[in-house]
């Protein structure tokens, strides 16, 4: 028997799918042996929907169709692979020459795993920059600096593992998006039940009060306890209504307690 192919790509595509970019698609095929144009293509999508390394670039090198040579696709990797080791903290273990070669794929999708991870730390670290004013007499620096992470011990994680360990801020958000639209949603599907008018201003003080009266009537006996005039069909059909509209409540309780879970996960995150 031949020797067992090792998957080193599903980790790659199990990093991008939280980023939910446009394009490139990120498929086994290409990540078996990742092309210069793949890569770059990834970052122009990172750049479209978070604006996240295009300052770390000149103009030129954001035109993926100018960097039609060896020397440029090396100079573009090594900005890029030197920043995202700043942002993680860490020197990443590939080679740009062996990238652009398309030599030690396993490598290079290691390389893009922490890509995908540093998106986040990329976003901060460009506020960061662009809130610090730079003197005008000093040349502007190829590489932004190193922003303020904690170095690594000297047998740090992987990025593949760094990112089952570290909430990305950029899955964070896109959580955040989802659970504030579910919390939205579920809001407005209460507000609908006629029995239940959230944006309507009460009194605390008078529905304390009601639901006091109400149990001492209970307690009491108080309350009259008279034959209904409806006929029997018609209160069968009130009860059966009643019967539904505590079912309701029940199902809408249930669902309540699963967004306000979610929302504590998020704010405890």
């Amino acid at each position: 028997m031949g020797d067992t192919e090792v998957d080193y790509w599903t980790p790659t595509i199990e990093a991008f799918q939280p980023l939910q970019l446009g394009g490139p698609e990120i498929t086994p095929k290409l990540l078996k042996r990742p092309p210069f144009r793949f890569i770059a293509d990834i970052v122009t999508a990172i750049n479209v929907r978070f604006a996240a390394y295009d300052h770390i670039f000149s103009p030129d090198q954001l035109d993926v169709t100018k960097i039609d040579n060896k020397e440029k696709k090396i100079k573009y990797l090594t900005t890029l692979v030197e920043y995202v080791g700043s942002l993680l903290g860490r020197k990443i273990d590939v080679s740009v020459k062996k990238i652009v070669s398309g030599s030690e794929p396993e490598k290079t999708n290691v390389f893009l795993q922490c890509l995908a991870q540093a998106v986040g730390y990329a976003q901060q670290d460009k506020t960061r920059r662009a809130q610090t004013p730079m003197p005008a007499a000093q040349e502007s620096p190829k590489l932004v600096t190193t922003p303020r992470v904690s170095t690594p011990a000297a047998n740090s994680p992987s990025c593949s593992e760094m990112l089952r360990r570290v909430a990305n801020p950029v899955e964070k958000s896109l959580k955040k998006e989802v659970v504030m639209r579910e919390a939205t949603e579920f809001f407005n599907k209460v507000d609908d039940y006629g029995y239940l008018k959230l944006n309507q201003e009460q009194s605390v003080k008078e529905v304390g009060q009601s639901i006091v009266d109400m149990y001492n009537e209970l307690k009491h006996g108080t309350s009259p306890s008279e034959p209904s005039s409806l006929p029997l069909d018609a209160l069968e059909r009130a009860i059966a209504r009643q019967l539904d509209v505590i079912q309701q409540v029940s199902a809408l309780q249930v669902e309540n307690d699963a967004i306000v879970e979610k929302l504590e996960v998020l704010l405890s995150s």
